[in-house]
């Protein structure tokens, strides 16, 4: 039985949207069991902790983040959790209109498949990730979505921020580069869903920013399907959590968690 009963309506702010949204008894279950053992480790450490995240695309990994990160703020037993998002490493804007790359073999505009892997200034995260890891104050860049384009130095991580957690599609890969920077964290989550789930919920989302349904079918087969495939092919991390149909999340190897064997990512 997968655990799609909402319990709790939650403010966030989710990509810089404010937006209340439902969580699942289980998923806010999980997420306490995951601040308790990373506050003990971080406190075991004795430093900064720095967390990965990865996701598909459509599987929720910045909502996750941002429900983590409100929820350690609520509770003084647990160390407060700073979410950062790789998305802040897309190419400008300027550099995507103009760009080629090479994807899986072929030369393609930046802007027809703007999101893989391909697109990302991986050396400036790279030196950003080292800033993080070094336990000093950090600043950080974020992806405006009403300018379509990073705004460099947007996020400021204090020096006193003792646990920190990055999310994004890539972080996990072993794709070059990606595989030079995946051991930096001190725990890293690897969150999968249904392939069928992610590719409705990609097809909807562009919908609602304005693309009619085909439009926003074409996209999916060109870039976000081709993304989800590369993330599930080739993303793996000690920690596995699964997205049911009804939107809970759960540890892999839970008895609630039912998905698809093909969800789950093959070397």
């Amino acid at each position: 039985m997968t655990g799609t009963h909402r319990e709790s309506v939650v403010d966030l702010v989710v990509d810089g949207v404010p937006c209340r949204l439902p969580f699942s008894e289980q998923t806010i279950r999980l997420c306490h069991n995951l601040l308790a053992q990373w506050t003990a480790r971080q406190r075991e450490l004795g430093r900064r902790m720095v967390v990965f995240l990865a996701a598909p695309p459509g599987a929720g990994k910045s909502t996750f983040a941002s429900l983590l990160a409100r929820l350690s703020r609520e509770d003084k037993a647990y160390e407060p959790l700073v979410a950062l998002p790789l998305d802040g490493f897309h190419y400008h804007a300027d550099v995507i209109a103009t760009g080629i790359v090479c994807v899986e073999g072929r030369q393609v505009p930046m802007r027809e498949v703007k999101g893989t892997l391909e697109t990302f200034d991986h050396a400036r995260f790279a030196e950003k990730c080292g800033e993080l890891c070094s336990g000093g104050a950090v600043s950080w860049p974020r992806y405006d979505r009403n300018i379509h384009d990073v705004v460099d130095d947007a996020i400021v991580v204090p020096a006193d921020a003792h646990l920190v957690l990055v999310e994004g599609n890539w972080l996990l890969s072993s794709e070059s580069p990606w595989d030079e920077t995946r051991g930096l964290a001190d725990a890293s989550y690897l969150l999968v869903a249904d392939k069928d789930l992610l590719h409705r919920r990609l097809v909807a989302r562009k919908v609602r920013g304005g693309l009619t349904p085909e439009a926003a079918e074409e996209w999916y087969m060109r870039c976000d399907g081709m993304n989800v495939r590369r993330v599930l092919a080739h993303s793996s991390a000690c920690n596995m959590l699964v997205e049911d149909e009804g939107g809970s999340i759960w540890t892999s190897g839970d008895t609630g968690a039912e998905s698809d064997a093909g969800a789950f990512p093959q070397e």
